[in-house]
């Protein structure tokens, strides 16, 4: 395995892109991550990706972002095997990929928003690989380049948040009167109306938005690398939503069952801090292995071989 990942190595570094793709590589680093683009903000990194690092942090409910640049190299590495396979195209269409990009780090600088700038990051990767290498072997950089998405800060994430607490509150209110439990809601507290146990607060950590941000990033990874329609990798893509708050509400709903049954203790400490890793993704992931068989019902069936005795 050692041997066939040198070779590859080898067989990029003789390659007549490598050296345009060095180039190019360079030059974006000294302007997203050296150059001092937006020194007006004082209280903030000036350079576009410290800018983008900065903001990958718990308030901003974006602690995932570390993980984006690693996914990134992995990708693009099996991105380039594939990439190795496709005839030679044209890769015109490319430049104008890069142009887009480059346009939105120019309007970035000029209005004072980073964000654009890490916008335009995926277009300036994938126009330069396009441009360097075809359209047939740079379209596979696509998926590796707009995943970088993931770790652009979102505004409106508060807003977000706030939806998910009353949504979660909520559910777990009427399913569980519907099944007998006496609750009370008050704004996004539930009490036991008997007593049995105090009120169980859902606070901005239970809403979810967590979960969900890193739910949809592996719905993403899941549907590249498992559907093979565009349709289908929409599909998946999307149900990412929904899996997160039937996920968030199984983990919520539990904690209020076993409070229920006496173990308040239980579920309001140990139980609570584990429930996201024991119910929530499994709740979730099992969400998209279900879409998975749905969309591929031929990929699943079982082939059965008859043989006939002599």
């Amino acid at each position: 395995m050692d041997t066939q990942n040198n070779g590859l190595i080898k067989s990029w570094l003789k390659s007549p892109i490598a050296l345009p793709l060095v180039l190019i590589a360079l030059v974006v680093f000294y302007f997203f991550g050296i150059c001092d683009v937006y020194t007006v903000l004082g209280n903030r990194k000036s350079e576009v990706f410290p800018w983008m690092v900065d903001s990958w942090n718990g308030r901003n409910d974006l602690l995932h972002g570390f993980a984006v640049p690693f996914l990134f190299i992995a990708f693009s590495y099996q991105a380039f095997k594939v990439m190795r396979t496709e005839p030679d195209s044209s890769g015109k269409s490319g430049l104008l990929i890069l142009l887009l990009g480059l346009l939105l780090f120019v309007a970035s600088a000029r209005t004072i928003q980073p964000r654009l700038a890490l916008i335009g990051i995926p277009f300036v990767i994938s126009g330069a690989v396009i441009y360097a290498s075809g359209w047939k072997a740079g379209r596979h950089m696509l998926f590796p380049a707009f995943f970088w998405w993931f770790a652009v800060p979102v505004p409106g994430l508060n807003q977000m948040t706030n939806f998910l607490q009353v949504f979660v509150t909520q559910a777990c209110y009427y399913v569980g009167s519907g099944l007998g439990m006496d609750l009370i809601n008050t704004g996004n507290d539930i009490v036991s109306a008997t007593g049995k146990w105090s009120e169980f607060k859902i606070a901005e950590g239970c809403s979810g938005i967590r979960s969900l941000m890193a739910l949809v990033m592996i719905a993403a990874i899941f549907a590249y690398y498992t559907q093979e329609e565009l349709w289908k990798k929409a599909v998946v893509f999307a149900a990412a939503l929904p899996l997160a708050l039937f996920g968030n509400f199984c983990r919520v709903f539990t904690i209020l069952v076993l409070a229920e049954c006496g173990f308040e203790e239980f579920a309001g400490g140990l139980y609570h801090d584990f429930a996201g890793l024991f119910v929530f993704f499994p709740a979730a992931l099992g969400g998209l292995m279900l879409f998975d068989r749905l969309l591929n019902p031929k990929k699943f069936r079982k082939k059965v071989k008859i043989t006939q005795k002599r």
